[in-house]
């Protein structure tokens, strides 16, 4: 019998290290594993001195669309986290993110070590990138999209409000106006939007697309890292102030959890009452 695929590929080519998504079966949505194999997969890359910058992207499902992510696995259910940092099981279908109270969890998540870690991050979007999704390619510091690619919040109909910094990045990528398009109305844009937002910085033929990123990572990659790291810094203290961050952050992840209860009260109003007697 053999063992399932890793649900995270990663990779040291010419001090561009890769990060993949793999559950194209499941176009990349995040679940239980994926969301730890992910963080710790963003944690090590970091660290690795041999890498000096690093590329998300998701698997092609077997349909020959590209891959990125689709959010949250609402099919496969979720595991919330609580404030004191266990793990509530939910037959709610609520997409784990970022769902805690503790302050500290914030500063090691995949999206906040993408955003903080003083390697230059690229996102290399094939197909939907699509509410927790959106969030990570929000984290990196360059999105490149394919021509196949799609971006929405797409929160607001699973009865969410938001989780993975999206709400803090698009609003700095985007300005407010456009963030609260997407969030409130659940727009859904294709890459030329996005490309006419500021959302992404270039948009290529699906064929073109790792092509494009390699060179690109290959330009960052001839920058010292020193230099990059520096850089990266004055960038992030310029849009931000770190407390103000650590806030949002929070904020974001408690009214997340928030309206997961909620979800989940409203679904068990609906569900049939188990003990009532049927004869």
């Amino acid at each position: 019998m053999s063992a399932d695929p890793p649900v995270i590929l990663t990779d040291v080519t010419d001090r561009i290290g890769t990060i993949t998504l793999n559950r194209p079966e499941r176009r990349n949505a995040l679940n239980g594993a994926l969301i730890e194999a992910l963080d710790a997969a963003v944690s090590s890359m970091a660290a690795d001195e041999g890498a000096k910058v690093v590329v998300l992207t998701g698997a092609a499902p077997a349909d020959g669309l590209g891959g990125f992510c689709a959010g949250g696995d609402v099919k496969e259910g979720a595991t919330v986290l609580r404030p004191d940092g266990t793990r509530h099981p939910t037959d709610a279908g609520v997409p784990r993110g970022a769902l805690d109270g503790d302050l500290s969890r914030h500063d090691r998540h995949a999206a906040m070590q993408l955003h903080l870690m003083p390697k230059p991050t690229v996102a290399m979007i094939g197909g939907p990138a699509v509410g927790a999704g959106l969030s990570l390619a929000a984290a990196c510091d360059l999105r490149v999209a394919s021509h196949d690619a799609v971006f929405a919040a797409s929160f607001t109909p699973n009865g969410l409000s938001g989780d993975y910094g999206g709400t803090f990045f698009l609003t700095s990528i985007l300005g407010t106006a456009r963030t609260r398009q997407l969030y409130l109305l659940n727009d859904k844009i294709s890459a030329q939007t996005a490309l006419e937002w500021g959302l992404v910085h270039a948009v290529v033929s699906p064929r073109e697309l790792v092509e494009y990123t390699t060179d690109l990572a290959r330009r960052l990659v001839r920058t010292p890292s020193s230099v990059l790291a520096l850089v990266k810094d004055n960038l992030n203290q310029a849009e931000d102030e770190t407390q103000r961050r650590r806030f949002l952050f929070a904020n974001e992840a408690s009214n997340q959890e928030l309206a997961g209860a909620n979800l989940e009260a409203r679904l068990r109003a609906k569900a049939p009452d188990s003990t009532q007697s049927t004869g």
